[in-house]
């Protein structure tokens, strides 16, 4: 899936995520990562991510338990699974201050 396909379709994602209803807003959208490792896009307070293809769905089932069971050490998911977009496994964050 290229950046041309991915990106609107994860725009309407978070978009959806932001807002549970059908309406119109007045948020803005930012592309805050377009790697090939993964594919970031925030929407109001909401962050969703593309995986890498290829991840392994076990794995980032594990990391996403993991997240919500530690939400005082890890910013637990807004989802507790991915969802599949095209060749891509999506998770859906609250956006929060990036870390080092």
């Amino acid at each position: 899936m290229t950046a041309d396909t991915l990106l609107p379709l994860l725009t309407a994602r978070a978009h959806g995520a932001a807002h549970r209803a059908e309406h119109g807003c007045a948020c803005t959208t930012a592309v805050l990562a377009d790697r090939p490792d993964a594919t970031v896009v925030r929407h109001a307070g909401i962050v969703v991510k593309a995986h890498a293809p290829g991840t392994d769905p076990a794995a980032l089932a594990l990391r996403l338990a993991a997240a919500a069971r530690l939400p005082g050490v890890l910013l637990p998911p807004l989802a507790p699974e991915a969802a599949v977009l095209g060749d891509r496994l999506v998770t859906v964050w609250p956006y929060g201050t990036p870390v080092d």
